[in-house]
């Protein structure tokens, strides 16, 4: 039997080593977590510990798919991969010289650097409408990038180093989770740990069994609390003065800024911390020599969301330790990925149209694509106003083609549907953007006959389209060799050696806080923010919620057994989840008449949800909480919750704004 080091392929910033085990004729057997991989240490989450669930489904597409009829009509029926291939240069062959109106859809279905990222090749060449990526953390990368440049993050795998550690925004259970034996250790020797957020997570409960203990703030008052900590900090002599002359812009009239509001009783009426508390988060990090802000993305998901990363970014800046924060780490990297993309194959007369991805929804209600191609991304499902990006699926004069593995939301309303592998079944390099680590990843084991992977379904497609020969004539493993080649001319001949064995491997940051900025400094006055229309220096901005009106935020939150939609399709993972709630606190379900059980229509402008009430005091009054994304089968009006969500942008990113979500509630009985 052989073990071949893999690492997890789902978007989540703990990027697990894996081994994967086949048997002598090249089929999977199991999977495991690698002990020798630096961050994760052999452990696997839950939802990927059972992850063969799906190679062998009998819900896996195992044959391309072609729609027979007109859409929304007709039906998809099993095809060959010439027919496949054939309808789609058929449908394509008009558009040519239009690439335009060609869309090209993808996300984080794959992680890995080769397979996501290969189809742009032939979208580049056929002069195709690309996207922006701002579905998820866009915002709050602007926001980190606007003051501190180049995302490099602290160094989790030294977590245990620090003397304080406050997880903002970041329920690190859920979405960290490798993080977690850190942590209790440090609880067990008395190092402060404290988590800041917006509804009783299953961080604060593991923090107080362990020593440590969560603070509630209001909903979108991050920046609010980060100010009120800064000027406590600047009363009490916390801030480093000379980090503030030399390396910062800005510093004294930040100072003036900041001190010219945001006092102890404005921040506690603003974030609903009481005073005290917010005295003693301040003399806490100032006192502490090398403390860690580790924040989540969940606070950036906001229409100010950017601005709060900034303030927090501001307030580690202030105190002299910008390197002490960790949001993400991806700009350790500095990967070559236009080796994987080939941008330059895109012909010099085409139009290069770039659409917000949070409004692609309204572009396909808009009747500006004759086509879409989709890859690694379930729009139906993830993108915000769902209902218009179903509705522009299924328009017959938007020709749809999806590489899937499941029939998810998205495949049902395609014209041609072709059968994708899944990761242990292809070659891939991958890299975190949690932890430092990257792996070069071979094919673990054999798919079934029928799915190809990313590389082969593209390299198809544009053959079967006659592009250039460089978007056809590769394969995953001759990619990889030139993506690693291109990406390791600075490293050392043995971490290249080492990265050719498969093993993670730990990178070096190529600079220090600061790197990117145009200053080359920590910005705290950012005249880049000033002329996109934002305030100079971090504020606090309410959050207008979007466009959505309603008496509750909601909030869409991790699941612990499922992966956005990547797992509806696994019978055992959806046995572990179990039904979809809706959270609340009970005194909001009784001012409602709602019992625990009962279903609640959740409302706005975008449109209605229904879903049952779990009643529970992890919620403050005024929030509610759903975990995971439903599918359109799993609810009465065939959508989720993004079907509720505005797809106005954030306020720098262009980013949504999922946690901005307003409704109005009220017994579906009625």
């Amino acid at each position: 039997m052989a073990a071949t080091q893999v690492t997890c392929p789902l978007d989540c910033a703990d990027a697990c080593g894996m081994l994967v085990e086949s048997d002598a004729h090249g089929r999977f057997v199991s999977l495991r977590g690698n002990p020798a991989h630096g961050y994760s240490k052999g452990v696997l989450c839950g939802k990927t510990a059972i992850y063969g669930a799906l190679l062998d489904a009998p819900e896996r597409l195992r044959t391309p798919l072609v729609r027979v009829g007109t859409k929304p009509d007709g039906r998809l029926e099993p095809a060959t991969w010439e027919r496949a291939l054939a309808r789609i240069a058929e449908r394509i062959a008009p558009l040519r010289g239009a690439g335009h109106r060609i869309l090209a859809s993808s996300y984080a279905g794959t992680m890995g650097r080769v397979q996501r990222f290969f189809p742009m090749r032939a979208m580049h060449a056929l002069g195709a409408t690309t996207t922006d990526g701002g579905l998820c953390d866009n915002s709050t990368t602007a926001g980190y990038e606007c003051v501190l440049g180049e995302v490099y993050g602290a160094d989790l795998e030294a977590l245990e180093e620090h003397s304080a550690l406050v997880l903002w925004g970041c329920d690190m259970v859920r979405t960290v989770q490798h993080l977690q034996p850190a942590v209790q250790r440090m609880c067990k020797r008395g190092v402060p740990v404290l988590a800041l957020d917006i509804y009783r997570t299953d961080t604060f409960r593991a923090l107080e069994a362990w020593g440590g203990r969560g603070l509630l703030l209001k909903p979108g008052t991050d920046a609010a609390l980060a100010l009120g900590l800064m000027r406590l900090c600047f009363e009490r002599g916390y801030v480093n003065r000379a980090f503030l002359a030399e390396r910062c812009v800005g510093g004294a009239a930040f100072e003036a800024h900041v001190l010219s509001a945001h006092d102890l009783a404005w921040t506690s009426a603003t974030t609903g911390i009481a005073a005290h508390e917010i005295e003693a988060l301040a003399d806490l990090l100032g006192r502490s020599p090398r403390f860690l802000i580790k924040t989540g993305v969940g606070f950036g998901r906001r229409r100010n969301g950017a601005m709060s990363m900034r303030a927090v970014c501001s307030l580690a800046s202030v105190l002299g330790k910008p390197e002490q924060i960790h949001y993400e780490s991806a700009g350790c990297f500095q990967l070559a990925n236009d080796v994987i993309e080939r941008p330059d194959l895109r012909p010099a007369d085409a139009r290069r149209d770039v659409i917000q991805q949070v409004k692609t929804g309204r572009e396909l209600a808009s009747g500006r694509f004759g086509a879409v191609f989709v890859w690694g991304h379930n729009p139906a499902v993830v993108c915000p106003e769902s209902r218009l990006v179903r509705a522009g699926l299924a328009r017959p004069d938007v020709f749809t083609v999806v590489h899937e593995q499941f029939l998810t939301d998205t495949a049902q309303l395609a014209d041609v549907v072709l059968p994708a592998t899944m990761f242990p079944e292809h070659t891939d390099v991958y890299r975190s953007y949690g932890h430092r680590r990257l792996q070069w990843a071979r094919r673990a084991c054999n798919p079934p006959d029928g799915p190809r992977c990313n590389v082969d379904a593209f390299a198809a497609i544009a053959r079967a389209l006659e592009l250039p020969r460089e978007t056809w004539d590769a394969t995953s493993e001759s990619v990889a060799e030139e993506f690693v080649r291109a990406s390791t001319v600075h490293w050392s001949a043995s971490s290249v050696a080492a990265l050719r064995r498969g093993d993670p491997v730990k990178v070096t940051p190529p600079g220090c806080a600061g790197q990117g900025t145009k200053s080359g400094k920590v910005e705290l006055v950012s005249q880049a923010a000033h002329a996109l229309g934002q305030p100079a220096m971090a504020s606090y901005v309410p959050d207008d919620g979007a466009g959505t009106r309603g008496e509750f935020w909601l909030v869409c939150a991790p699941s612990v057994h499922t992966h956005n939609s990547t797992f509806a399709h696994s019978p055992r993972h959806v046995r572990r989840r179990g039904a979809h709630f809706v959270h609340m606190h009970p005194e909001d379900a009784g001012a409602l008449g709602l019992d625990d059980g009962q279903e609640a229509l959740l409302s706005n402008v975008h449109g209605a949800l229904t879903l049952p009430v779990r009643i529970t005091r992890d919620m403050p009054r005024g929030t509610l909480r759903v975990d995971g994304m439903p599918i359109a089968s799993e609810t009465r009006e065939g959508v989720g919750v993004n079907g509720l969500v505005s797809a106005e942008v954030s306020d720098m990113g262009d980013s949504n704004t999922l946690y901005s979500t307003r409704v109005d509630v009220r017994s579906a009985a009625r």
